[in-house]
This record gives structure tokens, C-alpha cells and sequence, in this order.
């Protein structure tokens, strides 16, 4: 699984030329220390990659059993029907927001969908 950017980088992104936290970052954090906020920060990236490789596998779980792709012929969206239920992945949310019903589960707007799915 790959790793969350070193403190040094989370520091600099997070901060003013004058060393000082940026708004967002207080906004996200609070009032604490770059030191206090960076494990909250590798905690949080640590979760979108393991939604990440969770998303990837359930795709090679579908592919593995032999579930048909229907390619969207407008973008690189990728379907799978699978259990009575539509499964949609993409690297792009749909541009009317997300496509998430009751027969339709759709990655890219709702990545954390992965966390309910049993297979």
C-alpha cells in the first residue's frame, strides 16, 4: 500500500511563506501543532488508500467471476451488474453528482460504499 507524505511535505503544504498553518489547515485540524494534526492527516490518507485497494479488488472480485463490463460510450465508467445491483467504476464523478441508489452503487462519488459490500 503506498504511504502517506512525509511530515516535512504535509508541513509545507499546509503552511504560509511565513511558516505559519493556512486557514485550511486550522479549519481541518483546529488550533494544534503540525506535529498533533499530521497522524489525524496519515490516518485519513491511509483510509483512502486502503477504500482505494478495497474498490480495485472488489473490480477483480466482479472480473474473476466472470461478471460482463459494460464500457460507458461516453466516459471511461465501467459497469457491473452483480447480485441484482449496478456497480459503477470510474476515475470521475458523474457531473450531476452521484449516481448512488438502491440498485446502483457508484464508486467514484461514494468510494466509502466499498466498506458495505459483501462478497
Amino acid at each position: 500500500m503506498k504511504k502517506a507524505p512525509s511530515f516535512e511535505l504535509f508541513k509545507k503544504t499546509f503552511s504560509k511563506a511565513s511558516g505559519k498553518p493556512e486557514n485550511r489547515f486550522v479549519e481541518k485540524y483546529g488550533n494544534v501543532s503540525f506535529e498533533d494534526a499530521y497522524p489525524v492527516y496519515v490516518a485519513e490518507i491511509e483510509g483512502v488508500f486502503l477504500t482505494a485497494s478495497k474498490i480495485k479488488d472488489f473490480e477483480l472480485f466482479l472480473i474473476g467471476q466472470g461478471v460482463a463490463t459494460t464500457q460507458s460510450n461516453v466516459s471511461e465508467s465501467r459497469y457491473y451488474i452483480f447480485g441484482g445491483v449496478k456497480y459503477r467504476f470510474s476515475a470521475h464523478v458523474y457531473p450531476t453528482g452521484s449516481m448512488t441508489s438502491d440498485t446502483c452503487v457508484d464508486f467514484a462519488a461514494d468510494p466509502e460504499m466499498i466498506h458495505t459490500i459483501v462478497y
